[in-house]
């Protein structure tokens, strides 16, 4: 088992490095090179203006078949189309005798000949004048509308953004606020590890090891919080976060699995319950966390390039459903300790003991269960029909439900010294570990 987890450690390190080369996002300054994509219409950015926003579209490399008309085409929508697939409509709703054709278009780009192939660069650029949510997507009308055989290739640079009291700002209507946020909010993280610390570790004569593991989990996700506002900053001014994306991912990346971990022990009931792990719970840690880091990695990735290269949506939701099955998987250990627990509370002389850390556990399945519900579906379907103006309330929905979660989950499992949840007696770690073989001979 030791072996195996330095196993992981190496190949956690190396997973570092490889984040660190992998992420050289443009941000809001937008880039997209296509080749050879016979798409008929996909999307491409989204974002919302303030009226006399600014946008500018610069093309190159453009290479278009004959017969075949290509625009890009942006319009103003009600709700964030970032949030679902891009072949949500008919592609050829758009097309009408061979023409792109869409309802009020806010502004077109079009190119198209019928003798021969076109290759050329161009930069077109406008003002707003209604503020809202506008979507830009790229449309192909060939000849034949039953024709798949055509192709076409560019690279494109597309910047968006609002001028606020006459500077600019790359950041949409709605996430204007998203740096002084989180800015409050590492204030905020920084007086709960202050409490943490003084009130309950300093002093405190029955700290295990799981309090030191919830600790150095408050700390990333603080310094997460802190990293994030840096590079909200950034791209807020220069619409590029200047390499402060680099040190966010890394440390939500380290702060993801942490909590994993933290919850996946709690559950167990490591420490407090029993100070060793049985093997099926061991397979849980050695399933779940090198599943989550692949998740992680990959949705950073994703999330870094622009929408509009293909299969994005689709390898999005695959990766935002594998982590909602690790967080599914994280909650049998709980289960299990609920079922040891109500069977424990039966036998003489520890039912009050044991119906008080049952009850305890079960009210922490409901606050797992809980924060996973809220952070990975109620805040996704809020985000994507929210108004645009105020997107910066899923954000700030999210950061209040981890505080929350973080804050209850440090009281209930406290270090104090007369809390009977940390009392271990040694007729129960006894009892534990025959409990403990039985489960490993049932599974081999």
């Amino acid at each position: 088992y030791q072996r195996r987890v330095r196993e992981f450690l190496r190949m956690f390190y190396k997973v570092l490095l490889l984040l660190s080369l992998v992420l050289i996002s443009e941000a809001l300054i937008h880039r997209l090179d296509i080749k050879g994509d016979s798409r008929r219409r996909f999307f491409i950015e989204s974002f919302g203006f303030e009226e006399g926003g600014l946008w500018k579209f610069s093309v190159k490399n453009v290479k278009v078949p004959k017969s075949v008309e290509c625009s890009f085409v942006m319009q103003k929508t009600p709700s964030d189309p970032s949030s679902f697939s891009e072949d949500s409509e008919d592609p050829t709703s758009f097309c009408s005798n061979n023409n792109v054709a869409t309802q009020d278009p806010f502004a077109k780009f079009s190119v198209k000949d019928d003798d021969k192939e076109l290759e050329f660069n161009q930069t077109i650029r406008g003002p707003v004048f209604v503020r809202g949510f506008y979507r830009t997507d790229f449309v192909c009308c060939p000849a034949d509308q039953a024709s798949e055989s055509f192709s076409v290739s560019f690279n494109l640079q597309l910047i968006q953004k609002n001028i606020i009291r006459g500077e600019d700002c790359y950041l949409p209507a709605g996430e204007i606020f998203l740096p002084t946020m989180y800015g409050v909010l590492f204030l905020v993280w920084v007086i709960v590890l202050l409490i943490w610390v003084v009130a309950f570790m300093c002093g405190a004569k029955k700290v295990l090891g799981i309090h030191y593991l919830m600790t150095i989990l408050v700390f990333l996700k603080l310094c997460t919080v802190c990293f994030k506002a840096v590079e909200q900053h950034f791209l807020k001014t220069n619409g590029v976060p200047g390499g402060w994306e680099i040190i966010y991912y890394i440390f939500t990346f380290l702060k993801g699995i942490t909590l994993f971990v933290v919850v996946a022990l709690i559950g167990t009931g490591w420490t407090f319950l029993k100070p060793f792990l049985s093997d099926r719970e061991k397979n849980i840690f050695l399933v779940v966390i090198p599943l989550q880091v692949i998740d992680n990695i990959a949705l950073v990735i994703i999330e870094e390039q622009a929408p509009g290269y293909r299969a994005w949506f689709t390898w999005k939701d695959i990766f935002l459903l594998v982590d909602i099955i690790c967080c599914g998987a994280i909650l049998m250990p709980i289960i299990w300790s609920i079922k040891h627990l109500r069977d424990a509370s039966q036998a003489d002389g520890k039912a009050v003991t044991n119906m008080e850390k049952l009850k305890l556990f079960r009210q922490f399945y409901l606050l797992v269960v809980a924060y996973i519900y809220f952070t990975r579906i109620i805040v996704y379907l809020l985000d994507a029909t929210i108004a645009f103006d105020i997107k910066w309330v899923c954000k700030l929905c999210y950061e209040v439900a981890a505080l929350l979660f973080f804050c209850i989950t440090g009281y209930k499992f406290r270090p104090v010294e007369n809390n009977p949840y940390f009392h271990v007696e040694e007729d129960g770690q006894e009892l534990d570990k025959k409990e403990a073989n039985t489960e490993n001979r049932e599974d081999n």
